[in-house]
């Protein structure tokens, strides 16, 4: 069994050459008020490993900010993943309905203690969330 602490390398400053670069091009182009915490540009992410394009690998701390508690692409999600991309990769909601939508806000109802009415909207952020009420 390895452990992340076997996989953890830093073999170049933080940020390296070509974060570096790609930070001058982000400051051309991108508008300070899109943030972000670490001066790293990622290549590949695995499990709780993120390969930045300067060829460190560092623990992610953030999991993409609660989005990701199962790892950067576990074998189970990614073959899920495919499996949906070849029926239709997304349709919103709002346009045109799908099965799984209404399948989802079912089950959720159905876990949620209490008795009253449960209803599910799915959403992509809180900001999202509070403009609805």
């Amino acid at each position: 069994m390895h452990t992340t602490r076997q996989f953890v390398s830093v073999s170049t400053p933080i940020p390296g050459r070509q974060s570096a670069e790609l930070l001058e091009k982000r400051q051309r182009y991108v508008p300070r008020g899109v943030g972000n915490n670490a001066p790293i540009f990622v290549k590949k992410a695995e499990g709780a490993l993120i390969h930045d394009v300067d060829g460190n690998v560092l623990l992610n701390f953030a999991g993409a900010i609660s989005t990701l508690n199962v790892g950067h692409c576990p074998p189970e999600v990614v073959s899920a993943i495919q499996k949906q991309a070849e029926q239709y990769i997304h349709s919103c909601f709002h346009v045109a309905m799908y099965e799984p939508y209404v399948a989802l806000a079912e089950k959720l109802a159905e876990i949620t203690p209490g008795r009253f009415p449960k209803k599910t909207i799915l959403l992509n952020s809180g900001a999202e969330a509070v403009k609805t009420q």
